[in-house]
């Protein structure tokens, strides 16, 4: 699977530590800025899903 975040650093810090609770983390890129005068930006995240989705079930 490949995902884009996009947010302030700080919030695609955030998503890439709850991303990585729940898939199986391959890569994470650095923060892309967006253009312009912009505050927000971009990371992309490769991940697997996880091999038992629901566990106990």
């Amino acid at each position: 699977m490949k995902i884009r975040i996009m947010g302030t650093r700080a919030e695609t810090d955030d998503a890439v530590k709850v991303l990585r609770l729940a898939f199986d983390v391959l890569e994470v890129s650095d923060f892309r800025p967006n253009r312009g005068d912009s505050r927000l930006g971009r990371v992309y995240v490769e991940a697997n899903p996880p091999a038992d989705p629901l566990p106990g079930t």
